[in-house]
């Protein structure tokens, strides 16, 4: 079933992508144009070439790519007005010789015409003098973020794939760590998920986490925000392969588009590789090679891709990737208390891409990532885990944006399966143990959406209005199963391994409009409005532990039955000195007193102890709904600075996790610990933020750059989920609550300050990320009641992990050899991460520090030694630091090297 159906929704994308290329190639393929037609406002001075050309495209959302040597005194034309992207560029080249062309579409080349055409070869182009022509300048952002960012007025962080491949990391989510207000967030060294905290929020889809656009919506474990208590994971259970990756985008609210349903404080993006990143212009192949190998048992990392112009419409992407760890060692320096638990993992995965591009506004891709991950895990003294993942994300997405300002429509069809077959080994120490034996779990979540957006624009009386409108959906639909030889023999002992990933289903809609309105060129509004809509379906069953004496009757067995009067006498009463003498008595009596005597074992009542196991049907089918506004404003004083505030409300449903969970830890017994709540609320959000974004360009320098993005945000969230104790109406005998998933009773608050900044002088660059956070919980839940007990509200289960109150990375470098070596240093400073926890019921909240503060010191280089060959050099944990990580449980690894190659052709 699994094969099948991941195969039919892959063919139905296939045909459905096939139809549309057919269609666009029917067109004919037209000369290179704008792949849009969409109007900007620009009002750019006369600047240097590079300067006013990523200015262009950063307002256009263009990536620019200069060819050949600009002469460092040559000026563009003064931009100013409404216009589309060519337009701008062919007013701010004009008078300098160049040339530009959009060679796809998203994508500007600005070159000179060749020396013998007289001028521009490329069709689209415009034609200016001849001369040779230079240029490009790398991204100014901190660790390579794109310049969009910083004109973005929202909190949005982006991982470059320059980030991704200089400092390489043990595991995909390690990535995100130096984002501001993002922490990486895993709990087990071993396993290799993603999930993110974004402000304090993580796990069971409050922050989205997607592979283009198709979530990746597997839930696992009771997850807080660290693993502790969450047996040994997050309840997140993403997984990415950083091999494939592009960028990450990152945003930390939620907003009226696409990607915000069901999402309570944000979503992290993972984009693909695709053709234009791997084919150089002009060619019609491309191919990256990358290996890598370190220290402290990072025994191999290595990925091959290429990329395949198959038509002037058509290009294939196909690549995989390898990556082996053994079990690392932890720093030696200090005094943190924990234990190591990652036995190493061995991952391949594989991804292929088709592309279709009719440069007249139409294209269209279908791309498919499978990840076959094998890894181990153990607490200390007990026995390991061996977990086998398997992975498939299919796409397939299809955009329209003809010559028109109505239309640019974009459609995104997904499918995610993950699967997880797990072994518990045998915790018996001896043939004759009562503990479990080998134990085989089979966990699966499937997901499957999609979305449809169009944006139009419309020139009104008062300005530029953008309107941005449309639907997304998705449903998980989870499973699992569990059998052993003492499973076999005791069917409801599978309730103690299956309650992880309880069977049932989640549905989510939503509609949504997003209108951005610019009245002047300093003044931007905009204000949106979402309809989030939900259903949850299950059937869960939870059980209790019935313990009575059981009382036995035994009927009396008359003496008579077996025995006459003559019979009985010598045997029994003849040597008895009270009856030898007084036998015509006994003979009397026999019939009415001593044949009605009982023989032994019988006339008697004796008491077993009795356990029954009697289950408790929840037949749930609910469904909530939510109206969600936001609001944006942002000012532009100086064309340097840019001030924005936003608000904001969101909403997210229980996932089939929370909703029916039942069962108990793992372990031969019938589950009895777990009930589901039936009464379960989703949680609400409503946050307030406001920022400012800096864009510096020849500051001290010409050649000198400064971008900085900081924001100040407060969130307020009503009905928190969290684990807690819940009594139901159907065991009002039972002695103690179950726990179960249950709502704060209060406001949880989320507040904090996030700064990113970069300042590149090209020879030298210095960048930092500063998080400071805080977070408040209510200290209770709401009350559960069935008459005879009632629960104080006490939470008495680990609520969840509060992230590091404080978070600091600075990362800087110098560049040499015409910038072919860079070398640089990272500083990282995390404060305690905090956890707060009730002990005992009725005893207050304490908040308690459960790892120690760190600062872990990373050295790097990077050299090209041609356009083909770039070396990698790297020293994480340089001073060999003994240290949790933030919102982490088991020991980082110690110092590790890596060493690495890169060969492009």
């Amino acid at each position: 079933m699994y094969a099948f159906t991941s195969a039919r929704f892959a063919a139905l994308l296939l045909v459905g992508c096939a139809a549309v290329m057919e269609a666009g190639v029917g067109h004919g393929a037209a000369a290179q144009q704008a792949n849009s037609t969409s109007v900007y406002t620009f009002n750019l001075p006369a600047q240097k070439i590079a300067q006013g050309v990523n200015a262009i495209g950063r307002a256009a959302g263009l990536s620019v790519v200069i060819n050949g040597k600009v002469d460092a005194a040559l000026q563009g034309q003064a931009v100013s007005g409404s216009m589309t992207a060519a337009q701008a560029f062919a007013t701010f080249l004009g008078g300098t010789g160049l040339t530009y062309s959009f060679t796809n579409g998203n994508t500007v080349t600005v070159s000179g015409a060749s020396a013998d055409s007289g001028g521009a070869t490329v069709d689209g182009a415009i034609a200016l003098d001849t001369i040779d022509v230079s240029g490009g300048a790398a991204s100014a952002g901190f660790q390579g973020t794109p310049d969009w960012v910083y004109e973005a007025p929202a909190s949005v962080s982006v991982i470059s794939r320059e980030a991704i491949k200089t400092v390489p990391t043990r595991d995909t989510r390690d990535l995100l760590s130096n984002a501001a207000g993002v922490y990486s967030g895993e709990g087990n060294g071993s396993f290799p998920t993603v999930s993110p905290n974004i402000r304090g929020l993580q796990d069971s889809g409050r922050v989205v986490v997607s592979v283009d656009g198709a979530r990746q919506n597997a839930q696992r474990g009771m997850g807080f925000g660290t693993g502790m208590g969450s047996y040994g994971s997050n309840s997140g259970q993403a997984f990415v392969d950083s091999a494939f990756i592009r960028e990450v985008d990152i945003a930390k609210t939620t907003d009226a588009k696409a990607g915000s349903a069901g999402s309570l404080g944000g979503r992290v993006d993972f984009r693909t590789v695709g053709a234009d990143d791997l084919i150089a212009p002009g060619a019609k192949t491309g191919v990256e090679l990358n290996v890598l190998r370190g220290t402290n048992e990072y025994d191999f990392q290595g990925s091959a891709l290429a990329a395949f112009r198959l038509t002037d419409t058509l290009s294939l992407t196909a690549g995989f990737s390898k990556l082996k760890l053994g079990e690392y060692q932890p720093g030696k320096n200090g005094d943190a208390r924990s234990f190591n638990d990652a036995l190493g993992r061995e991952t391949w995965s594989s991804f292929q891409k088709l592309e279709f591009d009719n440069r007249e506004g139409l294209t269209a891709s279908l791309s498919w990532m499978h990840q076959d991950i094998k890894f181990a895990y153990a607490m200390e003294g007990i026995g390991g885990n061996i977990e086998h993942v398997r992975n498939d994300t299919v796409v397939g997405k299809i955009n329209w944006n003809p010559e028109t300002e109505m239309i640019d429509l974009k459609t995104n069809l997904w499918f995610n399966n993950s699967r997880n077959d797990e072994l518990r080994e045998s915790r018996r120490s001896s043939p004759t143990s009562n503990q479990p034996p080998d134990t085989y779990l089979d966990l699966d979540t499937q997901s499957f959406g999609g979305t449809l957006e169009n944006t139009s624009r419309l020139e009104t009386a008062a300005g530029l209005l953008t309107l941005n409108y449309g639907a997304e959906a998705f449903r998980d639909k989870a499973s699992s199963s569990a059998n052993s030889e003492t499973i076999a023999l005791n069917p409801l002992w599978e309730t103690s391994y299956t309650a992880f990933n309880p069977p049932g289903q989640r549905d989510v809609a939503s509609t949504f409009i997003n209108g951005e309105l610019k009245p002047a060129d300093w003044l931007t509004v905009s204000g949106g409005l979402r309809y989030d809509w939900s259903r949850l379906r299950g059937t869960p069953t939870y059980y209790e532990n019935h313990s009575y004496k059981e009382a036995i009757i035994v009927p009396c067995d008359e003496l008579s039955n077996h025995y006459t009067a003559e019979e009985y006498w010598p045997i029994f009463l003849a040597g008895n000195p009270t009856w030898s003498s007084r036998y015509a008595l006994y003979l009397s009596r026999w019939s009415t007193s001593f044949g009605k005597g009982c023989m032994p074992g019988t006339g008697m009542t004796t008491y077993n102890d009795v356990v029954s196991f009697p289950g408790h049907q929840l037949d749930i089918d609910r469904t909530d709904s939510a109206w969600l506004p936001s609001a944006t404003i942002e000012l532009k004083p100086v064309d340097w600075f840019r001030p924005f505030a936003s608000y904001s409300q969101s909403y997210r449903p229980p996932t089939t996790l929370e909703a029916f969970f039942a069962g108990g830890t793992p372990g031969d017994g019938v589950g009895t610990a777990y009930a589901p709540n039936a009464d379960l609320q989703g949680e609400r959000g409503e946050t307030y933020e406001v920022g400012a974004n800096i864009i510096r360009d020849g500051l001290f320098r010409d050649n000198d750059s400064l971008r900085m993005k900081m924001a100040a945000f407060h969130r307020d969230i009503e009905d928190y989920i969290v684990m807690g104790s819940l009594v139901t109406d159907a065991t009002p005998t039972r002695l103690a609550p179950y726990s179960s998933f249950v709502n704060m009773d209060g406001t949880t608050t989320m507040r904090g300050i996030e700064v990113e900044a970069n300042y590149d002088m090209r020879v030298a660059y210095i960048g930092a990320a500063a998080t400071w956070l805080d977070t408040k919980w209510p200290g209770k839940t709401d009350i559960f009641s069935n008459g005879i007990l009632t629960t104080n509200g006490d939470v008495v289960a680990v609520a969840g992990n509060i992230p590091p109150d404080f978070k600091l990375t600075v990362d800087g470098g110098i560049r040499l050899m015409d910038e072919r070596l860079t070398i640089g240093a990272r500083y990282t400073h995390t404060s305690p991460t905090k956890t707060r926890q009730v002990t005992t019921i009725g005893a207050n909240m304490t908040v308690v520090e459960s790892t120690d503060p760190y600062s872990v010191f990373d050295l790097y280089s990077v050299y090209q030694a041609n356009e083909n060959i770039t070396l990698r050099l790297s020293v994480n944990n340089v001073t060999d630091q003994r240290y949790v990580p933030a919102g982490g449980l088991f020991l980082a690894p110690g110092r590790t090297a890596t060493m690495g190659l890169t060969a492009k052709f």
